[in-house]
């Protein structure tokens, strides 16, 4: 049982009255001890005194006594001598006895006085101390009072809890059983109740919902159209590119025939030593015999068609065809250009105010993207604009800038990468932002720019509306439509040269780079669709020219209809 505040006080009370007395009484006894020890001691002073006095005397009378009598002999005054001596000592005892007397009756009156101080001190100290204890004793009874009452509260308290709990039970009983009589009178129970209920509010809310959208789905899409129109007219108005784009070109001229017929022929080991390690090749080129020939080097990574490129220009113009010496030359370029990527790189974030800061690897493939091209546009630059724009439309729309254009200068990465990796650009670029440290949110508005995930965000349609106007600007591209309509023929051809293996017809999208092919159903089992795509994918390859990849894919459906 854990003791009150109030009984804590009485103990510290009782406690400290206890000290008083004790201190007290030791005290009075000191005083008392003191008392009688005074006379003892004065007594013993004084007699010892006194015998030392009268000695001390007796010797000094002596001496003058013997002075003055001068020639009489001693033993005649002896007797004299000895009685005078004896009279002063008994004086000098008597005077010191009652100094001593005296000393010690002011000394005991002195003790008296103290004694009488201190029993009166203890009277009032006792009489105090008798008042404190009725004061205790009054509150331990106001304690136990207390106490007593709290005993009471505490089990009425614990009564009134047990019908409170009682009652609670009823209470659950009874709505146990009102639940089921309704349960049984309305035939269903209460989760069934509940989710049927839920179905139709929520049924109720998108009828509301769907209703007030077809009331008013016109305004909505005249006012988004507006707003788009507005946002695009004054990104156009605020958007001034200041930079001249560079096209590269991978043709090297050669004025002697004889030098291309000694060193670039097909099995030249010069050309073998240049393309080792690189996805490319070197071909001789020769429009008529008036004009020089040029070595064209194709295929494979722009970086390295460019090392290849500056490589042969000092060959031939040094005139350098040792392959021992070679090599050097093709490192030395090579070190360089791997040093210029990354710079670009790095002056492209900085040049579009991108924060935080982008892994080195990624830089490098947006500096790679300045030997790249699609139809015949920079991708380095292009890049660059669709960032630009990309932040230009968030910030009229009202969303982070920042992540626009991160995603703009991203987007394209996976076309420096494509020559040797299969799939969509867009899904290299998401696969490498990923691997890099991306966000979410930025990789899927790279993946979703050619619907390769399907993403409803701003950033998504920014990205799009960013990069269509990056291509369409007039001069971006070029694309002659000669060229154009051949690519198309061409595709057309290889698909329908199909036929006779079930293909019934064809869809060609987005320029040439999508083609949906239908099968019938009776010819093409579903095991078959993945070789036919196959199939066709790799003809494209070897009998079209075609920029950046064309995705192939083979539909095999059911249509029923019937007529009522």
């Amino acid at each position: 049982m854990i003791a009150s505040t109030d009984e804590l006080h009485v103990v510290s009370f009782d406690e400290s009255m206890y000290n008083i007395r004790f201190h007290l009484n030791n005290k009075l006894n000191l005083v008392i001890k003191a008392y009688k020890m005074h006379w003892s001691i004065f007594t013993i002073i004084g007699a010892l005194i006194g015998l030392l006095g009268g000695a001390l005397l007796a010797k000094l009378f002596a001496i003058r006594s013997l002075t003055s009598l001068g020639e009489i002999p001693v033993k005649e005054n002896m007797d004299a001598i000895l009685k005078s001596a004896e009279a002063q000592r008994n004086m000098i005892l008597e005077e010191a006895l009652l100094a001593t007397r005296e000393q010690y009756q002011a000394d005991a009156n002195r003790l008296e006085s103290e004694r009488e101080l201190v029993f009166g001190m203890q009277e009032s100290f006792e009489q105090e101390l008798n008042e404190k204890q009725s004061e205790v004793d009054k509150l331990a009874n106001e304690i136990d009072k207390k106490e007593e009452n709290s005993n009471i509260k505490k089990l009425e308290l614990e009564k009134t809890r047990e019908e409170l709990i009682a009652k609670e039970q009823q209470n659950i009983e009874m709505q146990k059983s009102l639940l089921n009589h309704l349960e049984n009178k309305i035939g269903r129970n209460k989760s069934e109740l509940y989710h049927d209920m839920r179905e139709e509010l929520i049924n109720s809310e998108k009828l509301g919902i769907t209703r007030w959208l077809m009331e008013n789905q016109e305004a909505l899409k005249v006012d988004a159209q507006k707003f788009a129109r507005n946002s695009l007219n004054s990104v156009y108005l605020r958007y001034q590119p200041s930079f001249i784009w560079p096209k590269s070109s991978f043709i090297v001229q050669v004025n002697s025939k004889e030098l291309l017929q000694k060193h670039f022929h097909e099995e030249s080991q010069i050309i073998t030593s240049l393309i080792t390690n690189t996805d490319s090749s070197i071909s001789v080129l020769t429009i008529n015999d008036e004009l020089p020939s040029m070595l064209k080097i194709s295929g494979g990574a722009g970086v390295d068609k460019e090392v290849i490129r500056l490589t042969l220009e000092e060959m031939i113009a040094k005139e350098i065809f040792n392959e021992d010496k070679i090599r050097p030359i093709f490192d030395k370029y090579k070190r360089n250009i791997d040093r210029h990527i990354l710079k670009i790189g790095e002056e492209a974030i900085k040049h579009l105010d991108i924060t935080p800061n982008i892994h080195p690897e990624i830089l490098k493939l947006i500096g790679s993207l300045n030997y790249r091209t699609s139809h015949r546009q920079n991708q380095y630059h292009h890049s660059i604009e669709v960032a630009r724009l990309a932040g230009m439309i968030a910030e009229e729309v009202g969303v982070s800038s920042i992540i626009a254009k991160r995603a703009g200068i991203l987007h394209d990465i996976g076309k420096a990468l494509d020559y040797k990796i299969e799939g969509s650009h867009a899904v290299i670029s998401g696969d490498y932002a990923t691997r890099f440290g991306e966000t979410e949110e930025v990789v899927d508005t790279v993946l979703a720019h050619h619907d390769d995930k399907i993403v409803e965000t701003p950033y998504a349609y920014i990205l799009k509306a960013a990069d269509a106007m990056s291509g369409a600007r007039p001069g971006a591209r070029v694309d002659m439509e000669e060229g154009y309509h051949r690519r198309i023929d061409g595709i057309s051809g290889v698909v329908n040269s199909f036929q006779e293996f079930g293909v019934t017809g064809s869809a060609i999208m987005h320029a040439g780079r999508e083609v949906h092919v239908f099968v019938d159903n009776n010819k093409v089992k579903q095991k078959d669709i993945s070789g036919l795509a196959e199939g066709i994918a790799k003809k494209l390859e070897s009998e079209v020219e075609f920029p950046g990849q064309i995705r192939v894919t083979v539909i095999r459906r059911t249509e029923i209809t019937e007529v009522a």
